[in-house]
């Protein structure tokens, strides 16, 4: 990096900082922007280059300290309570005021930030609510006092930790397809970030999850990442059928009058995981899509809805296969589609032990050539 551009300057850091800038504010753009960043681009040289280019930047300060007054805010905080800062006002040899702050939080830690004068103010926000065990086991909250450029920091940055859990934890693209291959497992990545960004853009502008008079939806009707994931490529899936073939030329175009499938409340409650819909499947509720060892996939459907002799509506049931076997009774209401009805299976993906439509995908046995074979006399 260190032809990279602002590099012999003014550093690595302060020079990825920069270029990060130019790629987002472009420079006819004479407006003030506030930046807030952590401990990897904090330092006094990033602050001053900010500022000298008229925006206003909070950084939180850890390993680049030089030029920071570390030790003194140290010494000057060793004794003092949870709640209680200092700030130390300075001027750079471009004439860029900087303000030095330290933050106690607790009685082991103290943080550091370095900002422009004009970031914000030093006087109490809003406060942080730190959890504790008593003597008695009960979890309590208490209430420490922090200024309100502090409060603010932390209050918006925190977005790149939320989209790391959302991609890492409970998409989990990298730990469901295992792979040795480097470049596949980039690309994991890649569609991980892709659908993360996604999803937050469908919760920002209420696509999904939509608020009603001010309060969120119940937890229960939220469309989870990994249920939009599914409805999402379904979508990919039906869009790519219209597109015409053959001319490897042609591409998407908005005058080709295409339409987008929406997103409703029969297809959130599906959760399709297969990477292909057959067309047998339209108008059916797929709960679930499993792989077996010969690569077909098995597709957990539910039974159509119909009327009972009193004229009301009523769910099919039908006896679990494996369960009968077992010497249990247990009537459910969903079958296997690929192999029809006779297979009435359970849909506990919570207990893998008593999951019945995996054991029943688990259960079908890798076809050899020979078998084939068999298979095809008469």
């Amino acid at each position: 990096m260190k032809s990279a551009m602002f590099n012999s300057e003014v550093g690595a850091t302060a020079g990825c900082t920069l270029r990060g800038l130019l790629g987002v504010i472009a420079p006819q753009d004479e407006r003030k922007h506030g930046i807030r960043a952590d401990a990897w681009f904090g330092s006094v040289k990033t602050a001053n280059e900010v500022g000298l280019r008229g925006h206003e930047a909070v950084f939180q300060v850890k390993q680049n300290h030089s030029l920071f007054p570390k030790d003194y805010i140290e010494s000057a905080l060793k004794d003092a309570p949870g709640g209680v800062h200092i700030a130390l006002e300075g001027t750079t040899r471009d004439e860029v005021k900087l303000i030095a702050l330290g933050y106690r939080y607790s009685r082991k830690t103290i943080l550091f930030f370095v900002l422009t004068k004009n970031a914000g103010t030093t006087q109490l926000g809003e406060p942080y609510h730190m959890k504790y065990t008593d003597s008695y086991g009960n979890v309590c909250t208490r209430y420490v006092d922090r200024p309100d450029v502090i409060s603010n920091y932390f209050a918006h940055s925190n977005t790149i930790d939320v989209h790391n859990q959302l991609r890492q934890d409970s998409l989990k693209l990298e730990k469901k397809w295992i792979t040795q291959d480097p470049f596949f497992r980039l690309s994991t990545t890649l569609i991980g970030i892709n659908v993360t960004d996604t999803y937050l853009l469908a919760n920002y502008h209420q696509v999904i999850n939509v608020t009603k008079f001010g309060a969120v939806e119940e937890r229960e009707k939220q469309i989870s990442i990994q249920r939009f994931a599914g409805i999402l490529a379904q979508q990919l899936i039906e869009m790519s059928k219209k597109i015409p073939q053959g001319d490897s030329r042609l591409r998407f175009r908005p005058e080709d009058g295409l339409n987008v499938v929406t997103i409703t409340s029969a297809t959130a409650t599906a959760d399709f995981s297969s990477p292909t819909i057959d067309s047998s499947l339209q108008g059916k509720r797929i709960l679930r899509s499993l792989q077996d060892a010969n690569g077909m996939y098995h597709h957990l459907g539910k039974y159509d809805v119909t009327l009972n002799p009193c004229g009301r509506k009523r769910t099919k049931m039908r006896k679990c296969k494996l369960c009968l076997a077992n010497g249990k009774r247990c009537d459910v209401g969903q079958y296997c589609v690929t192999c029809g009805e006779s297979f009435s299976l359970c849909n506990k993906i919570d207990d893998k032990e008593n999951d019945c439509f995996l054991k029943h995908v688990k259960a079908i046995k890798r076809m050899t050539r020979q078998t084939n074979k068999n298979a095809a006399l008469p």
